[in-house]
């Protein structure tokens, strides 16, 4: 059984009460507070905040158990692996600890991010950018997905709506909103945009949770992995995915008839032709998804 202490914050000139020891949570507002023996002159003086935040609530989900703040829908975990803070948050392996979590790191489907094979954990991707300035995080599958065409049937020579045209490298590389992108090409009706629906529709084994929220990358994301390749590479060995080989498909528009591709054997790029291939061949995808 986890152990939870009363824990006294201060909070917009009054104070609250929440719990600590493996999650920092409420425990029950006026009930915690007599049961941790305070005086009801102390108690008239607290002016206790309903911001979960503070609080301690921090979690979208608990998939092994928490606790759900009462004023929102956020939640405290109380599993190590969680990051739910106290003694585990500086332990190698949590999602506190956030220096573990840079280029090359391996992701696990239950938030951990930290550079070695963790034993008794599922590895569902590698971490492929950081963006320096805003703390931003993207990883990348183990796995790709073949055979895939960038538009189809009469889509082959539409200028998107919405997509930005970069019509040189310099300009293309600045692309990340991988997302974005591929959210544009999926409103635009299944069938049309085979590897941005394909990326939109991957799930990893052992990553149910994260359905829906992959995403074909941006050219800029394909840069980054030409500069930090050596430990992309190493990180996908280490976690037994399927290193880089062939052609791939990115979300970056170049023109009504073209789309950027990065080539992993020369770790270049070019624009090529959306529709261009018999059925049952063409260019790989390789998804990625947002995790900060």
């Amino acid at each position: 059984m986890r152990k939870f202490e009363l824990e006294n914050k201060q909070a917009g000139g009054g104070c609250c009460y929440g719990v600590t020891g493996g999650a920092k949570a409420v425990f029950g507002m006026l009930g915690a507070l007599f049961l941790s023996g305070v005086s009801e002159n102390a108690l008239a003086q607290c002016v206790a905040t309903t911001d979960c935040a503070t609080l301690g609530y921090t979690e979208s989900s608990c998939p092994d158990g928490g606790v759900k703040c009462p004023f929102g829908d956020k939640w405290a975990c109380l599993s190590e692996s969680s990051g739910g803070g106290g003694d585990d948050a500086d332990k190698p392996g949590s999602v506190n600890n956030d220096t573990d979590c840079t280029y090359g790191s391996i992701y696990y489907n239950d938030g951990v991010c930290y550079p070695e094979a963790i034993a008794g954990r599922v590895p569902i991707g590698v971490v492929v950018y950081v963006d320096q300035f805003n703390g931003e995080k993207w990883i990348m599958s183990l796995d790709e997905l073949l055979n895939y065409r960038w538009a189809d049937g009469r889509e082959e020579t539409v200028d998107i709506v919405g997509l930005d045209n970069y019509q040189s490298e310099m300009l293309a590389v600045v692309d990340v909103k991988s997302c974005d992108n591929t959210q544009i090409l999926s409103d635009l009706g299944a069938g049309k945009y085979p590897a941005a629906e394909a990326a939109r529709n991957y799930v990893p084994a052992g990553g149910e949770n994260t359905a829906g929220k992959w995403c074909l990358p941006a050219a800029g994301i394909w840069n980054q992995v030409n500069i930090h390749r050596a430990e992309i590479d190493e990180a996908i060995q280490k976690a037994r995915g399927t290193l880089f080989s062939g052609i791939y498909w990115s979300s970056s528009e170049y023109s009504e008839y073209t789309a950027w591709v990065w080539f992993s054997d020369s770790a270049s790029f070019s624009d090529e032709t959306k529709f261009n291939f018999s059925p049952g061949t063409g260019y790989s995808v390789r998804p990625v998804m947002r995790i900060k």
